[in-house]
């Protein structure tokens, strides 16, 4: 699996892992390639368009569909990976709606759920799934 650092090489992660292991303390320049790997790369304007999310399956009434739809394009603006854009997701439905919500994110996973209330949608190359 090819990796993309700060510099524009590209290195494996084997490579990165020999890279870490022979600095004597850990210092932040490998952390920021590993997560600069994992960013969102096209800008949020241009992938989040209303005509560009794909809802999959939903059972929501249509309000909590259109702040769904909201909240990803402020997740998408002021988080950078994967990891980020569901916390913030899962927070925000927590505060408004209440309840236990969960949230995943990701480009490439599989799922068996049994939710109560959930969406599934898609943006330009991510899956999100919200659900209690």
């Amino acid at each position: 699996m090819m990796k993309i650092n700060g510099f524009g090489k590209k290195l494996t992660a084997k490579q990165l892992r020999l890279k870490f292991e022979r600095q004597e303390e850990c210092d932040e320049t490998y952390f920021d390639e590993l997560k600069e790997s994992r960013k969102w790369r096209e800008p949020p304007e241009k992938a989040l368009r209303f005509e560009n999310v794909i809802i999959q399956d939903t059972n929501l009434p249509l309000e909590q569909i259109e702040e769904s739809k909201k909240m990803l394009g402020d997740a998408l603006q002021l988080c950078g990976i994967e990891n980020e854009i569901a916390s913030f997701m899962k927070r925000k439905f927590d505060m408004k709606y209440g309840g236990h919500w969960q949230c995943i994110v990701g480009r490439n996973f599989g799922s068996h759920l049994d939710p109560v209330q959930f969406i599934h949608f898609t943006v330009s190359k991510i899956s999100v799934i919200l659900f209690r």
